[in-house]
């Protein structure tokens, strides 16, 4: 049977740098018609081909993989146009900060023309006075008060980058320094050796290290390195920490379901840690997996993960979290354009319930109907968090980082035996 996927092949072999460079050059436009015609332009062309293209394909695996490059295109021209809003955001900000700079420089100087035009104006400005009044602001800083009057509070601390962008999925792992056994090393190297390349290509895997002890950080980036030598350069690994000001003063936390403040300090850090490497990974790919640093996973995850989510956007399915482990935060994919919701709902609460919980919580308030029963808030609920049978993931740590906690929970629908070579 003849095949034309003359088209398929050539999209499918253009380099992913050609690709972030024409990202990287569409993102120099200032004039914000001229970016959206652009894209929509290349956006229109694009599906014209493919769709013209589509026609000649007998095979049912070819058109499927058609489908999913442009379904993944149409997620990226997204990815994009939100980019740049933030990029054109930022560049108002800066001429905001000039114009005042400007204005106490002139005023300073007493110029004459100056003072005659705000004389002129002065009756109007009053006139719309209303409207001149500034609005409070809600921001991270609201909920924590903090870091208004800090500098690199939310700013990472880069131990090891290769500057990746534009992925597909962005693995997501906090880490904490144990007082027992840790897990860290062989949850990376187990899920390396899982990747094939063309999916190392197409990830990007964050360890942030959690803590604000600078030998403990230098130390657990130092055995990356040297543990993971041979992807270290790739690009496949990224290494982060928060600067010491990132965090509150977890003494005057509230005490909250009745845990000691041990116990609230412990869940309260952990959230805050999600929130800041969320915060890092949303620029940098289409979907974000939240995982931990005590884990196993099953040959080929990322390519199962992708597929699963990219044929849930083709069929216009509005899911808010594919679940690939049944277990806490483990194994949870959210898209990029979502995790600024994520992110806020679990900075408000972030003293008052674990993470898992608040992502629960979060499910039940945009999908349950109060006047219905419980077995319909269920039924909602697993239309926009959908969880995937078998598992991709297994937890294997039993020492918690919170001191004396014993965690024993395994995933049942994990089937896959644990080789001695991913210890």
């Amino acid at each position: 049977m003849y095949h034309n996927n003359t088209l398929f092949t050539f999209i499918n072999q253009i380099p992913q740098t050609t690709i972030v460079f024409l990202m990287g050059w569409i993102l120099q436009f200032r004039d914000r018609n001229l970016f959206l015609f652009f894209v929509s332009f290349s956006t229109i062309i694009t599906i014209m081909l493919l769709t013209k293209s589509d026609t000649n394909f007998r095979d049912k695996d070819n058109k499927n993989l058609v489908a999913h490059k442009l379904t993944e295109l149409e997620m990226r021209v997204d990815q994009l146009t939100t980019l740049y809003d933030s990029k054109d955001t930022e560049i108002k900000e800066m001429m905001k900060h000039f114009s005042l700079t400007l204005r106490s420089i002139t005023n300073s100087l007493n110029l004459t023309v100056l003072n005659a035009f705000e004389t002129v104006t002065s009756a109007y400005d009053k006139s719309v006075e209303i409207f001149k009044t500034q609005m409070g602001v809600i921001d991270l800083s609201t909920f924590l008060p903090h870091l208004k009057s800090l500098r690199n509070g939310l700013r990472p601390l880069v131990l090891h980058s290769g500057d990746r962008h534009s992925v597909s999925i962005v693995f997501g792992i906090p880490t904490v320094g144990r007082q027992q056994k840790t897990y860290l090393i062989s949850t990376l190297i187990n899920l390396v050796n899982n990747m094939n390349e063309k999916e190392k290509k197409d990830s990007l895997i964050v360890v942030m290290i959690g803590e604000t002890d600078a030998e403990y950080v230098q130390q657990v980036t130092k055995e990356i390195k040297n543990r993971l030598s041979n992807v270290m350069h790739t690009g496949l690994i990224d290494v982060i920490a928060p600067y010491y000001d990132y965090y509150p003063n977890f003494s005057k936390l509230r005490l909250t379901l009745g845990d000691s403040l041990e116990r609230v300090r412990w869940r309260s850090k952990q959230n805050l840690d999600y929130v800041f490497l969320m915060m890092y990974c949303r620029p940098r790919g289409l979907f974000y997996v939240q995982l931990e640093d005590d884990v196993v996973s099953k040959p080929q995850f990322q390519s199962v993960m992708k597929n699963a989510a990219l044929e849930k956007i083709r069929n216009s399915e509005n899911w808010l979290i594919l679940d690939f482990c049944r277990l806490g935060f483990i194994g949870k994919m959210i898209k990029c354009s979502d995790l600024p919701w994520i992110i806020q709902f679990i900075v408000m609460f972030y003293n008052d319930k674990p993470g898992d919980w608040l992502l629960d919580e979060l499910v039940q308030t945009k999908a349950c109907n109060r006047e219905k029963d419980s077995r319909d808030c269920q039924k909602r609920k697993g239309e926009i968090w959908v969880t995937f049978k078998p598992s991709l993931f297994q937890h294997i740590g039993t020492k918690s980082s919170l001191n004396g906690k014993i965690q024993l929970l395994k995933d049942s629908n994990f089937r896959r035996k644990f080789n001695k070579r991913d210890k």
